[in-house]
Order: structure tokens, then C-alpha cells, then sequence
């Protein structure tokens, strides 16, 4: 059987990504991140040609920048003094300690566009409604809230503009009434549709029994082996960061960003783990390729 990352049992994706964001929130070195970010760009290629980082391109450029600017304005402390502006010390520490903590937020972000491609609402139901029905809901509508909402917004804009009602042309007041007029209709259409989804689940009894799945995912050979390579993997680095790798000491002295000792063994498993995706498909490509 040729399997590809996103044909696997749904534990076995949600596993990889809460895994993968664990790693991105512990491994805080700047090999380990810049290398996680580039594999969740080939991830996110792989997956869409990078359509949904794109959408969150200009997010994802101000948030990393906004970090990287921000920590050192109100940290001083370091012993490497790159410049002064205005009586103000400027560290190297400081810089590296924004740049290290924008990378693991703009790489946990990426992570989420790809992760938003793998698991549907479907998948998600399926893995915790039965045990968990009101959290699986809740997750559910939490994922999708934004989204849904900027489609919604695009429809009641959309009407608006038929009445000649817009926020890109007029005075400025002009545009804060109709802004707020659009938002009125947005939670008002919200609050509508949210009494009408509760009243139909209550109707069908949702969450007053076991629960059955629009979808039946069964565990293959191929799952239990993906699962058990993840498994090792996420163990192999958790291990490594108790050991104090994966982890550049900035403060109160900055150590060397050279790995040493064991942590490029700790950065290959890592690599390994993140990359887990990229090695699916590279292997169903080359099984097509062979048996084709």
C-alpha cells in the first residue's frame, strides 16, 4: 500500500502535529528553529504549493518582526553591546533572544497552516467526540472561527457594496459607521446561525449517548509503524532537551551557537521527527515511480 502523510489514521497526524509545536516551544536554538522552519516551508509546498502561508504571509513577517524589535527596547541585559540609541543599550543577547522566540512563533504558526490542510473537522470528531463531545465541538468551532468569519464578512460586504455601503470610500466617520454597521450584521448573523447549529444538536441529542462517525478510520500496519517511529523520535528529542541540548543559554552568559557534544545527534532526530511528512511523501513518490 503507497501511503501518503494526509491518508493516515487521524491520531497518527494529530500526534505529529502536537509533537512538532511541543518541539518548536522547547528546542529554542537557532539551528534547531531555522532548520524546523525551512522543513515546515517544504511541508506547506508539498502540501499547497505554500497557498495558506501566503495568506498569512504579511502576519507572519510583522508578528517575527515586531519580536525581534521589541525584546531588545526593553532589555538591556548582555555583555555584547552592538550600538546605543538614545541611551539605550542595544545587546547582542538581546536580538538573538527576539530572533530565537520569533522563529519558534512564526514556525508554530506555519505549522498550524499545514496542520488546518491535514485535519479536518471530521477527523477531529472523530478522535474525541465519543469521549469528549462538548471539547471536540468546542475545539472544532475555535479552528474554524476565524476563518469563518472573514467568509461571512466577504458576504455581508459583498450585499453592502450592492446598496452602495462600503469602508474604502467617504470621510472618516463615513467609514467608522459603516464599519460598525458591517460589524452589527456580522455578530448578528453569527448569533442567528449559533442558536440555530445548538437547537438542531439538541434536537438529534447530541452528547446524550455514544456517538457514531460519519467516518470510520481503521488502524493499518502502515499506522502503527508511523506512530511507533514518531513515538521514538518525540522520546529521542524530549530526552535530549532534559539533557540540556536543543537549548541555547543566553542569559546571564551567552554560551557558543555551535553544536556540541551530542546535539547534532539530538538536531538529526529532530530533523527526522519534523520532517516525517516530507519522508511519506518522498517514499509514496519513489514507490509510484518503481511499481508505475
Amino acid at each position: 500500500m503507497i501511503h501518503r502523510f494526509h491518508e493516515f489514521h487521524p491520531f497518527v497526524t494529530f500526534f505529529y502535529y502536537v509533537g512538532a509545536i511541543s518541539l518548536l516551544m522547547i528546542m529554542l536554538h537557532p539551528v534547531f528553529l531555522v532548520a524546523a522552519f525551512l522543513i515546515i516551508l517544504g511541508i506547506n509546498y508539498q502540501q499547497d504549493r505554500c497557498k495558506g502561508i501566503k495568506r498569512w504571509r504579511y502576519f507572519i513577517l510583522f508578528s517575527g518582526l515586531f519580536i525581534v524589535v521589541l525584546n531588545p527596547l526593553f532589555n538591556e541585559r548582555g555583555l555584547h553591546l552592538l550600538f546605543i540609541i538614545f541611551e539605550h543599550r542595544v545587546t547582542l543577547e538581546a536580538v538573538l533572544y527576539g530572533g530565537i522566540t520569533a522563529l519558534s512563533l512564526i514556525g508554530i504558526v506555519s505549522l498550524f497552516v499545514s496542520y488546518n490542510e491535514v485535519m479536518t473537522p471530521n477527523k477531529l470528531l472523530f478522535l474525541f467526540a465519543r469521549v469528549l463531545p462538548q471539547f471536540a465541538v468546542l475545539l472544532m468551532l475555535t479552528l474554524r472561527f476565524i476563518p469563518l468569519m472573514k467568509r461571512r464578512l466577504d458576504d455581508i460586504s459583498a450585499v453592502q457594496q450592492s446598496k452602495a455601503i462600503t469602508v474604502t470610500t467617504g470621510s472618516l466617520r463615513d467609514k467608522a459607521k459603516n464599519g460598525l454597521l458591517f460589524v452589527q450584521v456580522l455578530l448578528t448573523y453569527s448569533l442567528e446561525e449559533a442558536i440555530q447549529t445548538a437547537d438542531s444538536m439538541k434536537a438529534r441529542g447530541y452528547g446524550s449517548g455514544k456517538r457514531s462517525a460519519y467516518e470510520h478510520y481503521r488502524w493499518h500496519r502502515g499506522d502503527v509503524w508511523a506512530i511507533s517511529f514518531l513515538f521514538l523520535l518525540l522520546v529521542g528529542s524530549l530526552i535530549g532537551r532534559m539533557l540540556q541540548y536543543g537549548h541555547l543559554t543566553i542569559y546571564p552568559v551567552m554560551e557558543s551557537i555551535q553544536l556540541t557534544q551530542l546535539e547534532p545527534l539530538i538536531l538529526l532526530v529532530f530533523v527526522l521527527y519534523l520532517s516525517f511528512p516530507l519522508l511519506v511523501e518522498g517514499g509514496s513518490y519513489l514507490k509510484w515511480r518503481i511499481f508505475n
